[in-house]
């Protein structure tokens, strides 16, 4: 018995959780609150105990009298139960076995095919092979983060033109620009043993690897000590494969067809696609490929994306936020109709704090909406949706603000890293911003009963009261 550490424990304000990243998070699951017993026994599954063994050391901590011994065994057995149907004991979920080879193997190492052509990941070739894509075709300015094209311009979707600059400029805090190479795969020489079109076979099967397979365990002996054959799964589903490597991020969209493969830094500065040859098709499916790319080098930049419509007011964005269904676009289309408030973005809004303001940066993706911007926008607040009969708002506590709204994001959370700088970022974020839980329908009073408490709040910055 041992516990799945694709849950892990932070403290958010004076409250402890179990929350997710990685597979977790692709699968939906949902962090909890704990207290000091939960996190007590959650640390002691970091190795693998029998039940017998887990309950001998719980025991030894808690101190129960003798009559008290069978009670404290139910109620650790039930908390074990719990934790079992969270899929948070490694084991009680089928994670990474759905049949294909991946699962039956691991994850594979990468082919010399797909390592040799175009750039390196300082923007320089190697030589060995003809260079696909040396030459920059466009340079970007996209949420405020400067990133430079490299490939055949048939690949890039027009919603990128909007971005497009002279010179883009490099903030004092960036070190360098996002570098996005597009390579057509069927430029690749095809006389390298490639047998499922990633990765090498017979370099996969090599007595010289150790294979790391799904469960953290060695199939066998570890022969080399080099990093660069260490390799895991951090997510495996029908629509992503996200592979870990010594040095970078290796993704298979498996519902995004011409975009075959993509090699990212772990900073985000590069990222290397692999496509099939230009089409409407594989612009379309790259588009969307690239944000999930670029939303890695945001977040090293402090930028998270809210998934939620947003209207301009009172020279501020109002961000709608809540599960599909709850009506983010139609609030801000009754805004809109009610008191002429202009939408900024249809279903994603990045944000990011400076000088402990907190603002939303343009990007050209929208969800299917087609409503975006290219422009930098004070953030006034985020009003979180739920759907209700009546019209109600509830106040929140800065503990639940930043919960709450990191739950809203999507940006990639594939480990703890990545979890800690999101919660860093979206506390920062939330300290001064209008943040409340709005129970509601879909009629136009729902647009007055909202609009009403903004107002009322936005008086009372000017009057000089504690925002918000």
């Amino acid at each position: 018995m041992k516990r799945n550490d694709q849950f892990v424990i932070e403290k958010i304000e004076n409250s402890v959780y179990l929350l997710p990243i990685g597979q977790m998070i692709a699968d939906l699951n949902k962090g909890i609150k704990i207290n000091e017993t939960c996190e007590f026994v959650w640390n002691q599954l970091a190795e693998d105990l029998s039940f017998e063994k887990f309950v001998g050391k719980c025991i030894e901590h808690f101190e129960p009298q003798e009559d008290e011994v069978e009670q404290l065994k139910q109620d650790i057995g039930n908390l074990i139960q719990s934790l079992k149907s969270r899929g948070m004991i490694d084991g009680s979920r089928n994670i990474f076995r759905c049949g294909c080879s991946l699962c039956r193997n691991g994850a594979p190492v990468l082919s010399p095919a797909y390592k040799e052509p175009g750039l390196s990941v300082d923007g320089m070739n190697d030589g060995t092979v003809n260079d696909y894509c040396s030459e920059i075709v466009g340079e970007y300015l996209i949420g405020g983060l400067p990133v430079e094209l490299c490939g055949d311009e048939a690949y890039f979707y027009e919603s990128l033109e909007e971005f497009r600059v002279e010179d883009a400029k490099i903030e004092e805090s960036i070190s360098q620009a996002m570098r996005i190479v597009i390579t057509d795969v069927t430029g690749l020489q095809s006389d390298t043993d490639n047998k499922d079109g990633y990765y090498d076979e017979d370099y996969k099967n090599s007595e010289n690897i150790g294979l790391i397979v799904n469960d953290g365990k060695d199939a066998e002996v570890d022969r080399i000590s080099d990093d660069s054959t260490k390799r895991t799964v951090l997510i495996h589903h029908n629509e992503l494969t996200v592979l870990e490597y010594h040095d970078e991020y290796v993704l298979f969209f498996h519902e995004l067809k011409g975009v075959e493969e993509l090699h990212l830094s772990k900073d985000g500065s590069y990222a290397h696609f692999y496509c099939d040859e230009p089409s409407d098709e594989v612009r379309f499916n790259l588009f969307h490929a690239i944000r999930m790319a670029f939303l890695v080098f945001a977040l090293q930049h402090g930028k998270v994306m809210l998934h939620s419509c947003s209207i301009l007011f009172e020279d501020m964005v109002w961000a709608f936020s809540g599960p599909s269904g709850t009506g983010k676009s139609t609030h801000c289309e009754i805004w809109k109709r009610l008191f002429g408030t202009p939408i900024v973005n249809g279903d994603l809004n990045l944000i990011g704090i400076e000088d402990g303001v907190a603002y939303v940066y343009g990007t050209p993706w929208c969800g299917s909406s087609g409503v975006f911007e290219n422009a930098k926008r004070r953030l006034g607040g985020i009003v979180l949706l739920k759907q209700a009969a009546d019209n109600r708002l509830e106040e929140l506590g800065l503990e639940k603000k930043i919960l709450y709204v990191q739950q809203r994001l999507i940006t990639s959370v594939w480990d703890r890293t990545m979890l800690e700088k999101t919660l860093n970022i979206v506390s920062e974020i939330v300290k001064n911003i209008y943040v409340k839980r709005f129970y509601c329908n879909k009629d136009d009073e729902a647009g007055y009963c909202i609009h009403e408490d903004i107002m009322l709040s936005i008086r009372r910055i000017h009057a000089g009261e504690k925002r918000y």
